[in-house]
């Protein structure tokens, strides 16, 4: 098989809902396999602002449910919850915003190659606002592939960095809980 089939293939799948779901292991995997496509979704919406506070509280409280679950059924110690909780908010958040930046032709994956997010990367706290050199990084990362930045629309861009704020969480929430 050559290699652009498998890489067909696997553009394929990554754009399934919930392919990239199924990534983590039982545990890291169960809060957000747990919730609805619908609550998914609604997170995302939540964490760019798109939903009122209520909405979001309730959302918040939904989820706390279910990680509480989760954290039951797989052993998760009571002081890694609130880790437990952020890496699952971070990760529905991310997830989703991810397929939503890939339908408008903004691959959330020059954000992670730009900010170095992955298992051996540096993982910026994004805690706080992001600084302008990591705002220019990704912005810089974007024109070099081929995207014309003046015509990103400015949601898109808050969906970048709401993107790159949920990636710095998740990864740096999922080295403190166990795989």
């Amino acid at each position: 098989m050559n290699k652009w089939m498998v890489a067909s293939a696997a553009l394929i799948l990554a754009a399934q809902p919930g392919a990239a779901l199924a990534q983590d292991g039982a545990a890291l995997d169960c809060p957000v396999l747990s919730a609805s496509a619908d609550q998914r979704a609604a997170i995302g919406n939540a964490m760019i602002g798109a939903t009122d506070d209520a909405t979001r509280d309730d959302l918040f409280r939904q989820l706390s449910g279910i990680v509480e679950k989760c954290a039951t059924e797989h052993g998760i110690a009571k002081e890694q919850q609130g880790d437990y909780f952020d890496y699952s908010l971070a990760r529905a958040s991310r997830e989703w915003l991810a397929v939503d930046l890939g339908k408008v032709g903004m691959s959330p994956l020059v954000v992670d190659k730009a900010l170095d997010f992955g298992p051996g990367g540096t993982n910026p706290d994004l805690s706080e606002d992001m600084s302008e050199p990591q705002i220019l990084k990704i912005v810089q990362a974007y024109t070099e592939e081929g995207i014309d930045i003046d015509k990103v629309e400015s949601g898109v861009w808050e969906k970048v960095g709401a993107y790159a704020a949920a990636t710095s969480i998740y990864w740096r929430k999922r080295k403190l809980l166990p795989h």
